[in-house]
């Protein structure tokens, strides 16, 4: 018995390689090509929402992602360092805007902007940390 070989005609929508052999639903010829879709949809539908969102909030959520990068780039590949707060309000630092707060048991604790956060120990000095991220299931 003769097996026919059957050529698939689909095409990568990312890159226009073919899709190659594999399930009947493939639609990429690459795991990179399904990375790159999976971020252009979500992409897509963050612009969506930051459409639907009011202006202010927008605004806020700009500055709240300006501080984690702020503190984001003074850790570096650190977890947890010690720099100025002149330092910190020099780069643009918003210290009026946080996502949440972790407190101590002897005070209040340390300040987040997403998972980055900071804790004033006096005038000079602030301690800037990285928790893990949460993962919510």
């Amino acid at each position: 018995m003769e097996e026919t070989l059957v050529i698939d005609d689909r095409k990568c929508p990312i890159c226009g390689e073919p899709v190659g052999p594999g399930r009947k639903d493939k639609k990429y010829c690459s795991e990179p090509c399904r990375t790159e879709s999976n971020n252009r949809m979500k992409e897509q539908a963050r612009v969506a929402v930051s459409r639907s969102l009011p202006e202010f909030i927008q605004d806020i959520n700009s500055i709240l992602i300006k501080n984690r990068r702020i503190l984001d780039e003074c850790l570096g590949e650190q977890d947890k360092i010690r720099v100025e707060k002149r330092d910190l309000d020099g780069r643009g630092f918003n210290f009026k805007f946080i996502t949440s707060q972790a407190p101590t048991s002897e005070d209040e604790g340390y300040c987040f902007c997403y998972e980055t956060g900071y804790k004033i120990i006096d005038q000079k000095w602030v301690i800037v940390i990285r928790r893990e991220r949460e993962v919510i299931c």
